[in-house]
């Protein structure tokens, strides 16, 4: 299963910031732990270092107990925004906009 949402990065990493935007997905994707970002799609530049874009998260690189847990409440908006957010692992800041939907494979 896969939690999909729009996001808003802040990125503060200087080294992608001058890239394109295919570099810019790379380091999106690695940017979330254990490279659980599947997909990545509307990427669209708000401001100087800011972005917006959409992201699937993979749920299976969770541990049993947690996965069950975001799995079987997938219409906690605010628990799977939680999910998103705590999954970002990148130079700088990554908050989760919108209503957040949990999808099948």
């Amino acid at each position: 299963m896969f939690v999909e949402g729009d996001v808003e990065l802040l990125i503060k990493d200087r080294a992608i910031l001058e890239e394109d935007d295919y570099a810019l997905k790379l380091w999106i994707q690695r940017a979330f732990k254990d490279m659980c970002c599947y997909r990545i799609s509307n990427l669209e530049e708000q401001a100087s270092n800011k972005y917006k874009v959409t992201v699937a998260l993979k749920t299976d690189i969770l541990p049993e107990s947690e996965r069950h847990i975001v799995e079987s409440h997938g219409k906690d908006v605010g628990m799977l925004r939680t999910f998103i957010e705590k999954m970002f692992i990148g130079k700088g800041t990554c908050k989760a906009v919108g209503d957040p939907k949990l999808r099948d494979n």
